[in-house]
């Protein structure tokens, strides 16, 4: 019996992703399960000074729309999966969409009835711990199972 039968990948399509879609396709190997990997680009609302109410992207590209952002991220995700070595038998699906990450991927573990969700942590603390990440409000309020795999710690 597997103990796994739907897994949700949580990734930031940051260099830190391949080692949490790869600790993923581990899992998923020795269950013989396959893997839905998913990338929410988020966008927050902001009013300026002229009151002017304007969207801004938090991402690496802050000049960009959230159809070019969407694109770019799609273009990191094949690029993510293209160096993936996966059994035969595991099929990888992904999508990119927009929202609140933490939000977007509790939806969607509950919507596609995910037994694990794998995400990645930077083992942050003090400060930067206190003012929360996605992975421990996965880990807080999922409905299933949840591996954070410890990614390096980025330097600042």
């Amino acid at each position: 019996m597997n103990a796994y039968k739907q897994i949700l990948v949580a990734v930031d399509l940051t260099e830190d992703s391949f080692q949490v879609v790869r600790k993923a396709v581990e899992v998923a190997g020795k269950n013989r399960t396959d893997i839905f990997i998913v990338h929410v680009v988020e966008f927050v609302y902001q009013v300026n000074v002229a009151y002017d109410p304007m969207f801004y992207p938090v991402f690496e590209d802050l000049g960009k729309n959230e159809e070019e952002l969407i694109k770019i991220s799609k273009e990191k995700m094949l690029g993510l999966i293209a160096k993936l070595e996966v059994e035969e038998n595991i099929q990888v699906k992904s999508d990119v969409i927009s929202g609140i990450p933490k939000t977007e991927i509790l939806r969607l573990s509950e919507e596609q009835q995910v037994d694990l969700i794998v995400c990645g942590s930077h083992g942050r603390s003090g400060f930067e711990l206190l003012l929360g990440s996605t992975a421990n409000a996965i880990l807080h309020h999922a409905p299933c199972d949840v591996l954070a795999v410890r990614t390096k710690k980025q330097s600042k």
